[in-house]
């Protein structure tokens, strides 16, 4: 050491006593922020369905109060929540981001105030150790910003579909500014629940996999909150994925009760179902229709806080390839379309004087916009109608019906022939409207169903309320 300069050897020693690198780091940082990104981004998935989300279709947003209140969007928040990563990254300063970059550029990395005190190796090391433990601890405050961000926008992408409603009061539908029409967010949501469906029955169908639970199939958050009990899920379950959450659902007093048949299984339990339909969806036997992902299509595609109409319909159709899990609709490309349907768009034509007849059968776009197009009965065996009533079907959708009443206000219950009008008792008239006619069977659709004029009944009972009305046209 006495060959060196004095200078040098306190730059030496300076170098020597730097702060060392940061375990975080400049790229480090930037790591997180990227991981930050992801959770900021799988939560905007959420919400769009992802890859999963096809072309969007009409429907407009229930404006409840509850909505106009609620947070602007899961979309939004996601965005926030990858803002807030820019954010807080920017917070830390260059010159602490530098500091603890690394000890062979330490002598850049201090400030004008320590190069000036080249000479003092204790001054320059104490004030290099500061500005590195500050860019850490910038650092990490500023990743657990980050995160907590990406975690509040998540918990935000599924707690604001869950939050319900206890009326539907007449108010403006929160704007989003994300480039999508509230028919547009509407269809994406259906989409996305559709596809969480199938995704569930072909995991249930791989080799070894466990056994389907029904619940799984059930994916609509506010559905899930609204019929927990029916589902078997705890408290805790229900903001959990529907796969996760109907695994525990047989672990919680509710599913094993249910699943044992027990006195007290909450009424309309799915477990109790599960043993019927493992049974008729054994190889050899007859089809079951709908197929599973579309048992529940009625629920996934109408959440429980944007219902505006209710549809009563019987089972499903028994024909091959008409099924859809919505009372009367059949898939777009079905020919040729039931008799029902064919005097449902009869009666709505002379109504609403439509010019011409719907092409398809299709009635999605019904159902986002708010129409719970649902049957008594949710699955039946290839051509024997009625096949599966009175297994505990009727239960479970009575108390989606209860549910309805209960919580909600101001709904139209269409109900059409006998066993709908049934039904009626569990509607709290007070609160709700009720519209009763014949089947549109062609067997009594001439006894009251043809000139009942419901469909434009319903909108102006709607506009009395100031929600905007159904286009009953379908899309």
């Amino acid at each position: 050491m006495a060959s060196i300069k004095p200078a040098k050897r306190a730059k030496t020693i300076d170098a020597f006593f730097a702060a060392k690198p940061s375990k975080l780091g400049a790229g480090g940082a930037a790591r997180v922020a990227i991981e930050v990104r992801c959770m900021a981004s799988d939560a905007a998935d959420a919400t769009t369905g992802g890859p999963d989300a096809v072309e969007a279709q009409q429907r407009p947003q229930q404006p409840t109060a509850e909505a106009a209140g609620a947070v602007p969007g899961a979309a939004a928040a996601a965005v926030a929540a990858a803002a807030a990563v820019d954010v807080a990254v920017a917070s830390v300063s260059p010159r602490k981001r530098r500091a603890s970059s690394s000890s062979s550029s330490s002598q850049d990395a201090r400030s004008p105030g320590s190069k000036q005190a080249d000479g003092a190796p204790g001054a320059g090391r104490q004030e290099g150790a500061a500005h590195g433990a500050g860019a850490a601890a910038d650092a990490g405050a500023a990743m657990n910003a980050a995160a907590t961000a990406a975690t509040a926008a998540t918990a935000a992408a599924v707690g604001a579909e869950e939050q319900l409603p206890q009326q539907a009061e007449a108010a403006a539908a929160a704007e989003v500014d994300d480039g999508l029409t509230p028919a547009q967010r509407a269809q994406i949501a259906a989409n996305r629940n559709r596809a969480l469906a199938r995704r569930a029955a072909a995991a249930a169908a791989q080799p070894g996999a466990l056994p389907l639970r029904l619940a799984s199939l059930l994916v609509e958050p506010s559905w899930r909150q609204a019929l927990a009990p029916q589902l078997g899920l705890a408290e805790a379950d229900v903001g959990a994925p529907a796969a996760a959450a109907a695994a525990a659902a047989g672990k919680s007093a509710a599913g094993k009760a249910a699943a044992a048949g027990g006195a007290n299984a909450p009424p309309g339990s799915l477990a109790a179902l599960e043993p019927f339909l493992a049974s008729e969806w054994s190889p050899g036997r007859k089809k079951v229709f709908p197929p599973q992902p579309d048992i529940f299509a009625a629920f996934n595609a109408c959440p429980f806080d944007q219902v505006r109409v209710v549809i009563l319909g019987q089972d499903p159709y028994h024909g091959e390839g008409q099924a859809m899990g919505l009372s009367f609709s059949v898939p777009r490309d079905c020919r040729p379309l039931p008799p029902s349907l064919l005097n449902i768009y009869k009666e709505a034509q002379a109504d609403l004087g439509w010019s011409d007849r719907p092409p398809h059968g299709d009635l999605t776009s019904w159902s986002v916009q708010g129409v719970l197009l649902l049957n008594t009965c949710l699955t039946v065996r290839q051509g024997e109608a009625n096949s599966h009533a009175r297994r505990g079907w009727e239960a479970f959708t009575d108390a989606a019906i209860r549910a309805l009443s209960a919580r909600r206000r101001g709904l139209v219950f269409l109900l059409w022939g006998k066993p709908a009008q049934a039904k009626a008792a569990l509607v709290d008239r007070s609160k709700h409207h009720v519209l009763e006619s014949a089947h549109p069977s062609p067997l009594s659709a001439s006894r009251g169903f043809f000139g009942c004029r419901h469909f434009s009944r319903a909108n102006q009972l709607l506009g009395a309320q100031g929600l905007a009305p159904i286009d009953w046209r379908p899309q």
